[in-house]
């Protein structure tokens, strides 16, 4: 998919986040939590994904982190005592069956899974999760089904067919779990699934981890619900849409980020400028293909 957009180059405002390309939140918690290991391939040309699984008040929960030519996407796999919760199906076939092969070796069956925005990295690959039917927001759905129809995607009627999820308080073994619907972030839609006991907030692409963010649909309003989780304490530790596990200190410097973001889509000369722009500021992340997305996002 790398030829879908041109990669970009070089500039200022280096300073600007001086420090933060490397979060520091990532590689506490990979010191202390995770247990990194290498996903199966299911295809000899395409590099193998990653997990990344903790256990955090009884439940544990598994990250599969999309080798790099996949943009880094994550599907979540939380697994309780006698069944499992899935968060997105990641974008293509390997990658999905990956995580597909993941979910078989616990043993257990999936009671729900859940896609969190319309974006089709983060829906692509349901087709390929025999069995599975995927729940998500009503608006969600309605977004997702507009792509999906255009021909570039299999068409998931395992999404489009699903359940709704109602936001609020629920339980799934005994667990409380709640979901909340926040608008105008990254996405119009975001369904973000949390785990009060465990202090465990899947917020997918309202944070990305050492990959360029997409540009976004309303950034100020982004911003100020990033800035309303940094209190929350249900945001201790964070499984994003775009790398690997982290921890609260991560949202600080997303917000940091979208500053950034904001400031190049506003002040650049054109798109491959803004890129250029980001490149240079946060030279250690990944993801270049999303940088080939604010094309579509330029308003001027």
């Amino acid at each position: 998919m790398s030829d879908k957009k041109s990669e970009t180059l070089a500039i200022s405002r280096r300073n600007l986040l001086k420090g933060t390309a490397l979060t520091v939140g990532a590689a506490t918690l990979l010191r202390t939590a995770l247990t990194p290991t290498q996903a199966t391939a299911q295809d000899g040309d395409f590099p193998p994904g990653t997990l990344h699984s903790f256990a955090k008040g009884g439940v544990t929960f598994h990250t599969y982190v999309s080798p790099a030519p996949a943009v880094s996407v994550t599907s979540h796999i939380v697994e309780f005592d006698d069944q499992l919760l899935l968060v997105d199906a990641t974008m293509l076939p390997p990658t999905a069956m990956e995580v597909a092969g993941t979910i078989a070796a616990t043993g257990k069956p999936v009671g729900m899974a859940v896609i969190s925005h319309e974006h089709p990295d983060h829906w692509g690959g349901a087709s390929f999760f025999e069995g599975v039917t995927f729940s998500t927001l009503p608006e969600i759905r309605e977004g997702l089904r507009a792509e999906a129809t255009g021909g570039d995607w299999p068409e998931p009627t395992n999404v489009l067919n699903g359940n709704d999820v109602t936001p609020g308080m629920t339980e799934m073994s005994g667990v409380p779990v709640e979901f909340r619907h926040y608008t105008d972030t990254e996405a119009p839609h975001m369904l973000v699934t949390v785990f009060p006991d465990q202090q465990v907030a899947i917020v997918q692409d309202l944070v990305y981890n050492g990959v360029y963010f997409a540009p976004g649909v309303d950034r100020a309003n982004w911003i100020a619900t990033l800035e309303g989780l940094r209190d929350d304490p249900a945001c201790e530790t964070l499984l994003v849409g775009h790398g690997m596990p982290t921890s609260r200190g991560d949202l600080d410097t997303a917000i940091a980020y979208i500053k950034v973001l904001d400031d190049v889509m506003n002040t650049a000369a054109d798109p491959d400028a803004a890129a250029a722009e980001l490149k240079a500021a946060f030279p250690g992340y990944g993801g270049d293909f999303l940088l080939g997305l604010i094309g579509e996002y330029w308003t001027r």
